[in-house]
C-alpha cells in the first residue's frame, strides 16, 4: 500500500513538473531556467567518455573524453531518429546544436511534455504553439517536443539492448562497479534520474528538501551551485567509481553527497534569468503571427464546411427529385433509354446511382409478357375450397403444394400456378430463374414474391406481410404495380 501512495505521488509530482502554458504563451528564460542550462552546457571539464568517438591516438585502450555538451550533442546527433537534415545543420552550426540540445534536455527530464511545438504554422489541435525566444536565434526550427523524445527514445549504446538497458540508480552504479564505463547512454542516464528523483534525493540530497527534479525549476538556489550538483549526477552514474571532478568541499567531506547549493536572496534571485529586450519583441512578433494564423485557418476552414454543406444539400434535393436530373450524354441521345434507366436505378441521399450497371448486364423482364394480356389484378381462388385466402395464407400454400412448372393443363390448378408456370416459360433458356433450382412463385393483388419451398421460420416482408426467410429474388429489377423488387444477387 505504501509502494502504491509513493507511485502515485511520484506521479503527481512528475505532472505537475512539466510547464503548462496557454496556446502562443511564449517560454522565458525563467520557464527554462536558461541561466542553469548555460552553465550546464558551457562547462570545460572534459570527463565524460563519450561511446560515439574512437579511441585517443596513442592510447588505443583509453577512450576519448568530452565534456558534457559534446556528449550530449553527440548523442543526439547518432540517434537512429535524428533526421539527416537535423543531423547536417547540427553539424554546421554548433550554436543552433547547443539550443537544440537545451530543449532536448527539458525534454528529456521531463520538463517540457509532448503537447508542445515550436513551428507557428503548425495546424494540430493536439499541440500548443510556443516560442522559445532564448534558444531560436541561431535557427527558429527547434522541431516539436513528440520529435524529439522519439529522437531521444532511440539514443542507446551500441551493445546495449532494449531488454538489458538499465532502469534503476542501483543497475547504473552496480554497471559502473563492474568497470562498464560509460554505464549507459547519457540520455538514458537523465531518463533514470528523472523518473527516481525520490530516490536520487535521498541518496545524494541529504537533509535538503528538494530532489533532482528541482534542480529544473525556478527556486532560490543560485544557478551555477545547481548545474555543478547536476554535473556531478551525471558523472557519478556515467563514469567508473573514481575522484568526481565536480567535487566540492562539502562533497569531499560528505562523501556521496552532491557539493553544496547556494541560497539567493530574493534580489538575487530576481537578477538571474532576464529575458533581454529582443527575445521581448520576438516573443510579441511571434505570438501574434500564430493568433493570426489560427484566426486566418479558422475562417479557411469553416468557408470549407460551408461550402461541404451547401453541396450536399443540392445533391439531396437532387436526388428528392429524380425527374429533373441532369440527362447524361446518352440519355440525350436516346430518350427512350434514360425512362428506362430512371425506373431501374434508384438514387441514395447523395444522388449517386445506388447500383452501377454493368455494360452486359440483362435488361430487366417486362412484367407484361409473362402475365395474361388482361392487366386487370386477380384475385386468387384455392383448388381445395371456394373460401377466399389472405395473402399471406395463398404465399404459404403455393409454396407448400404447387409445382410452379408442372406441365399439366387440368382445370382444378390453381390460378396462381398458371400464372407462374406462363412466367417461367417466357423465360429463355438458361436465364437465372429456369438454371436455378425450381422456385416457387406466388402473384398477389400487391406484391410479388419469388422463393424456394422452406419449413423455415417467417422474416417480415413489406412491413406486416411475413415469409419464408430464405427468399431468392430473381430478376435484377421488377416494377410490378409500383413496388420495386431488387435482386439480392
Amino acid at each position: 500500500m505504501a509502494t502504491q501512495k509513493a507511485n502515485n505521488s511520484s506521479f503527481a509530482r512528475r505532472k505537475a513538473f512539466a510547464i503548462k502554458h496557454q496556446e502562443a504563451e511564449p517560454l522565458i528564460r525563467r520557464d527554462l531556467q536558461y541561466d542553469f542550462l548555460h552553465h550546464i552546457f558551457a562547462a570545460q571539464e572534459r570527463v565524460f567518455t563519450d561511446p560515439t568517438l574512437s579511441p585517443s591516438k596513442g592510447d588505443a585502450s583509453s577512450p576519448s573524453t568530452v565534456t558534457f555538451r559534446d556528449l550530449y550533442v553527440h548523442a543526439l546527433m547518432n540517434s537512429p531518429r535524428c533526421s539527416r537534415a537535423l543531423r547536417e545543420k547540427m553539424q554546421e552550426t554548433p550554436a543552433f546544436a547547443t539550443d537544440f540540445a537545451k530543449m532536448s534536455l527539458l525534454a528529456n527530464v521531463g520538463r517540457v511534455n509532448t503537447t508542445m511545438t515550436f513551428l507557428p504554422e503548425m495546424r494540430t489541435a493536439l499541440r500548443t504553439y510556443h516560442p522559445v525566444p532564448s534558444l531560436q536565434k541561431a535557427d527558429a526550427n527547434l522541431q516539436d517536443a513528440p520529435r524529439i523524445k522519439n529522437i531521444l527514445k532511440a539514443c542507446s549504446l551500441k551493445d546495449e539492448a532494449t531488454t538489458n538497458m538499465p532502469v534503476t540508480p542501483a543497475e547504473l552504479r552496480a554497471r559502473a562497479a563492474t568497470g562498464v564505463v560509460p554505464s549507459t547512454s547519457i540520455v538514458n542516464l537523465l531518463f533514470v534520474l528523472s523518473n527516481h528523483f525520490t530516490t536520487v534525493a535521498h541518496d545524494h540530497f541529504g537533509p535538503l528538501d528538494i530532489d533532482f527534479l528541482d534542480l529544473f525549476l525556478p527556486i532560490r538556489i543560485s544557478s551555477l551551485s545547481r548545474a555543478r550538483a547536476f554535473l556531478w549526477l551525471a558523472f557519478h552514474y556515467h563514469e567508473a567509481p573514481s575522484a568526481n571532478p565536480f567535487d566540492d568541499e562539502h562533497a569531499r567531506q560528505n562523501v556521496g553527497l552532491i557539493p553544496g547549493l547556494d541560497v539567493l536572496s530574493e534580489e538575487e534571485f530576481e537578477q538571474e534569468n532576464v529575458d533581454p529586450e529582443d527575445e521581448r519583441d520576438y516573443a510579441t512578433k511571434m505570438t501574434k503571427l500564430r493568433m493570426e494564423f489560427l484566426a486566418k485557418n479558422a475562417q479557411t476552414t469553416e468557408g470549407n464546411n460551408s461550402k461541404d454543406r451547401k453541396g450536399v444539400t443540392k445533391l439531396k434535393a437532387r436526388a428528392s427529385s429524380p425527374g429533373k436530373s441532369v440527362l447524361t450524354k446518352r440519355e440525350r441521345s436516346d430518350p427512350d433509354s434514360s425512362v428506362e434507366e430512371s425506373n431501374a436505378e434508384e438514387i441514395d441521399h447523395l444522388g449517386r446511382p445506388s447500383q452501377r450497371r454493368r455494360p452486359n448486364a440483362p435488361k430487366p423482364i417486362e412484367i407484361s409478357h409473362a402475365l395474361s394480356e388482361s392487366s386487370t389484378p386477380r384475385t386468387f381462388i384455392g383448388h381445395s375450397n371456394g373460401s377466399h385466402r389472405s395473402i399471406l395464407q395463398q404465399a404459404w400454400h403455393v409454396v407448400t403444394t404447387v409445382d410452379a412448372f408442372f406441365d399439366s393443363d387440368e382445370e382444378d390448378v390453381d390460378e396462381p400456378a398458371r400464372h407462374a408456370y406462363g412466367m417461367a416459360s417466357a423465360l429463355p433458356r438458361g436465364s437465372p430463374l429456369t438454371s436455378d433450382v425450381p422456385l416457387q412463385q406466388c402473384v398477389s393483388r400487391y406484391l410479388l414474391i419469388f422463393t424456394r419451398a422452406s419449413t423455415l421460420p417467417l422474416a417480415p416482408v413489406s412491413g406486416s406481410e411475413r415469409a419464408p426467410v430464405n427468399i431468392a429474388i430473381a430478376f435484377p429489377t421488377l416494377p410490378f404495380f409500383g413496388v420495386h423488387i431488387h435482386s439480392s444477387r
